[in-house]
């Protein structure tokens, strides 16, 4: 019964949605080089960055654009915020995964890490949770402090507020809101009661409701975040910016055009080779600029294939070097322990627990029917500083409910996170007993960095992804005190009261007199279920030009390189603390406005 009234409201869902489609399609002519335009520009890839390049240069009326994507449109179901995880791991994810690691990855499937990227239109803004945090004062002061001037926050805030049109009335403040972006910004909102019970709890840890995570001065606190979320449905980049301009006429868009090198001559970039589906290389050329936006893995292994890297790792690979600059350094990304569960059972029958999981499940999905964002209890997230120095928060929570007895059917934690099938079905025997709740601290602290390496000469092959996380003391105790914080605060009375406790796993592969809640039962279990949440950025690193650990100077130029930018998430010269996407973005609307002055437009 239960899963029959699943299907139907999935269903009746699924049959009010339309496809996400870009309605001009330029790769036929592209592929058959049937046209006569002179491109001015050349966009790698159609994400939460490039497609906002695209449009902003495009208001050039007299500049052809040209954005090349190496997939298509976005699945139908990426419009539903609560099944963003159904692109995972096919067509529309490029399903990167790093190398093993001697302490890590355990209870992963392969022992090794997934990191999702989307390939697709709008790139990884069609297939995120869509949590909208833009980061801190510190974090963009200290880009500044790095050798990114003109990156600091006071002055990338303008761009933030630029995209926006922040559709909550009863926050809006002009000083750090906007409202005549393209990009609709949303509440997430939520009749999960574990809502009002974990902010409880978290009052009673000291943190306080902060009403709003962009605020200007938030550090630490809770609330509902924002989102890119327009009437319930997801507002991509692809949504916002793309289609409401493809009948401009000097902005082509191809699909399936994968870019595997930039074209240099005299260390100037002039166009790319492209191969087309059928494996025949192609180029195409342009007069002003080349700009990379294909993200933290795809930007870094085009630039090395094209001769631009460590000079040492290019002669490896065979490969001319052009110029030698550290890509593919400056690996960053925000880690989550997955190994925090929290049980709904309350000693009420299984009858009543699964009438009571599927109530919240359709008054969650009845609020998309009604225009209203959602992303359930995962819209809830909470800022923590475990040291209480009064800076920057080292730890990030968030939260996941999972409904009675639908992980297994779903594949959820294998497709979602990787885990192993041993490791999966532990989960799964839990949630069919209620639903369950993972508390999910995530650590923003990050003291040594990772790295991307080609794997061979083909460019068509998926490169090596050497994460290196949580190689540092500091690093593995900044994440056992976030542990020990989100214990601490669950078993504080309004968790307690509530009928939520945690289930006390057995990992497979940890000592059988390992004790749940000691330091050395979080250290074995961190080895087993950390992994990417899915923030990866940095590897080709904004900073002064005299600066031997960048790859990009203030303005995106890549170094020693003519008419080439890199604008996404890789030229990050440290991880902001929090998710990515809306930082991303303001690279983007920043990135285009510095490009603009340069021609005087």
């Amino acid at each position: 019964m239960f899963f029959k009234i699943l299907f139907i409201l999935l269903s009746i869902i699924f049959i009010k949605l339309n496809a996400i489609k870009y309605p001009k399609d330029f790769a036929p002519n592209l592929l058959s080089e049937d046209y006569a335009i002179n491109f001015d520009f050349i966009i790698v890839g159609a994400g939460s960055a490039g497609s906002i390049v695209a449009a902003r240069l495009s208001e050039i009326c007299e500049w052809n654009i040209l954005l090349l994507e190496a997939g298509g449109d976005p699945p139908e179901s990426s419009e539903i915020p609560l099944k963003w995880s159904l692109a995972l791991n096919t067509e529309y994810d490029w399903k990167f995964l790093t190398e093993k690691e001697d302490n890590l990855f355990k209870g992963l499937d392969g022992e090794v890490c997934h990191i999702p990227r989307g390939r697709m239109l709008g790139g990884s803004s069609s297939l995120n949770v869509m949590l909208h945090i833009r980061g801190t004062k510190f974090d963009f002061d200290k880009w500044e402090t790095m050798g990114c001037t003109g990156w600091d926050f006071n002055s990338v805030l303008p761009y933030f507020i630029k995209s926006e049109n922040f559709t909550d009335t009863t926050r809006f403040d002009p000083t750090f809101h906007g409202k005549c972006g393209p990009l609709t910004v949303s509440p997430f909102e939520s009749p999960d009661p574990a809502i009002q019970t974990i902010s409880q709890a978290a009052e009673l840890m000291g943190l306080t409701n902060v009403k709003d995570l962009n605020k200007i001065d938030r550090t630490v606190g809770y609330a509902m975040s924002d989102s890119t979320t327009r009437n319930g449905m997801r507002c991509s980049t692809l949504k916002a910016f793309l289609i409401p301009n493809s009948g401009r006429p000097n902005l082509f868009v191809a699909k399936y055009i994968r870019v595997t090198k930039i074209l240099i001559e005299n260390k100037k970039a002039i166009g790319v080779e492209f191969v087309t589906k059928t494996g025949e290389f192609k180029t195409v050329k342009c007069t002003k600029e080349v700009i990379l936006c294909a993200g933290v893995v795809m930007s870094s292994q085009i630039l090395m294939f094209s001769g631009i890297g460590p000079a040492d790792h290019l002669k490896e690979m065979c490969i001319d070097v052009v110029t030698d600059l550290p890509v593919g350094h400056n690996f960053q990304d925000h880690i989550a322990f997955f190994g925090l569960v929290l049980s709904d059972r309350k000693d009420r029958p299984i009858s009543k627990i699964a009438e009571e999981s599927t109530k919240l499940r359709k008054d969650t999905f009845d609020l998309i029917s009604k225009g209203i964002s959602t992303m359930g209890l995962t819209g809830l997230i909470s800022f923590v500083d475990t040291k209480r120095a009064s800076g920057n928060p080292d730890i990030e929570i968030m939260k996941i409910r999972y409904s009675y007895n639908t992980t297994k059917t779903l594949n959820t934690f294998r497709n979602m996170f990787g885990f192993s099938d041993e490791m999966a079905n532990v989960y799964n025997e839990l949630n069919m007993k209620s639903d369950i709740i993972l508390m999910i601290p995530i650590s923003n602290l990050i003291t040594k960095t990772g790295r991307i390496l080609l794997r061979s000469k083909d460019p068509l092959s998926s490169p090596k992804i050497i994460a290196n996380y949580l190689s540092d003391q500091e690093e593995i105790d900044t994440m056992v005190k976030g542990i020990e914080f989100v214990v601490e605060m669950c078993k504080k009375k309004p968790m307690t009261d509530a009928g939520y406790i945690f289930e006390e796993i057995v990992f497979p592969n940890c000592e059988a007199n390992c004790k749940w809640g000691t330091t050395d039962y979080w250290k074995c279990a961190i080895k087993n279920v950390a992994t990417s949440i899915f923030h990866s950025v940095g590897t080709n690193k904004m900073g002064a030009i005299s600066d031997k650990t960048a790859v990009v100077d203030p303005f995106l130029k890549v170094i020693g390189i003519d008419c080439l930018r890199v604008i996404d998430s890789s030229t990050m010269p440290a991880l902001v603390s929090c998710n990515t996407n809306a930082a991303t973005m303001m690279i983007a609307e920043k990135g285009s406005d510095i490009i603009k002055k340069q021609y005087g437009k």
